[in-house]
């Protein structure tokens, strides 16, 4: 069973939690532009594909866009997928017992994330995750492929619905620039699959990845099996993380917010794309 994540669309689910949290304050201004700034490069690279944010690392990106896309009609969907982990075990997908693997099923299933899902789409699936070495990647591609397998899918039909967007650290330009993707045997799972990358100031991706507390409990492995249902009691830190996510959700589902993604998204290369003129012209008309 995933992790119980609270709907900030709907705040009678809060209660009170979000009340009077000890030491709040709202992101900085130079982080909310980097998030702002990056939100609108994820979606003109996916070229409006449904947009899958892999684990915990991406949970200010989707409470963000959430509210932006709040009462919006024809533009893709989000989802907030629960899943941690870096390395997959020496016998590679197939050494996860079966118990956990169905548990990690429903949650993907339950997240939009199913392979049958994925080929019946109407739109590309985006995978989006900070990425280091793609060893989280790798896990979910290789477990969403024994799924397939397991569950008669076929699996050329997932992978080429299949998108990845990889959050990295901003560098130098340079001709000898590694990318991520070089050298990974295991892409050979996902020969039709498109991978693009948004490059982000390295202490703004520190604060995704380690700098602020989560909404959501880490889904490892350990979990994938537990059958308990509904929400444990937030603690501080979790309080604070639910305090930003309302809050974000709150600036997203505003006019003026709005028409700064959408002024942002306008200015990237992919505007030539129908489909994200589209997606521009649906936030316009909100």
């Amino acid at each position: 069973m995933a992790p119980f994540r609270w709907n900030f669309a709907r705040r009678e689910q809060l209660g009170s939690w979000i009340e009077d949290v000890p030491g709040f304050r709202p992101m900085r201004r130079d982080d909310l532009e980097a998030l702002r700034l990056t939100a609108a490069r994820i979606i003109a690279m996916s070229e409006a594909a449904h947009l899958a944010f892999i684990g915990r690392t991406p949970e200010h990106f989707y409470d963000y866009l959430s509210g932006c896309f709040e009462g919006c009609s024809g533009l893709p969907s989000l989802s907030l997928v629960p899943f941690s982990m870096r390395w997959l075990d020496e016998g590679g997908a197939a050494s996860v017992p079966a118990h956990k693997l169905s548990g990690l099923a429903a949650a993907f299933a339950d997240a939009g994330l199913s392979p049958d899902r994925i080929a019946r789409s109407d739109r590309p699936v985006a995978l989006v995750d900070m990425i280091a070495y793609g060893g989280t990647m790798q896990a979910l591609v290789s477990l969403l492929h024994r799924i397939a397998r397991e569950d008669g899918t076929d699996w050329n039909s997932v992978q080429r619905r299949l998108m990845i967007i990889g959050l990295r650290q901003r560098t130098k330009n340079s001709p000898n620039t590694h990318r991520w993707q070089q050298r990974q045997g295991w892409l050979d799972l996902i020969p039709d699959t498109v991978i693009r990358n948004v490059s982000v100031e390295p202490g703004f991706l520190f604060l995704l990845g380690a700098g602020e507390d989560k909404v959501t409990q880490s889904f490892h492995s350990g979990r994938w099996d537990n059958e308990s249902e509904g929400a444990d009691t937030p603690d501080e830190s979790q309080r604070y993380a639910m305090k930003m996510a309302a809050w974000l959700y709150d600036l997203g589902n505003t006019r003026e917010e709005r028409e700064r993604l959408t002024a942002l998204l306008a200015r990237q290369a992919q505007m030539k794309s129908p489909a994200v003129r589209n997606l521009v012209t649906s936030l316009r008309r909100t």
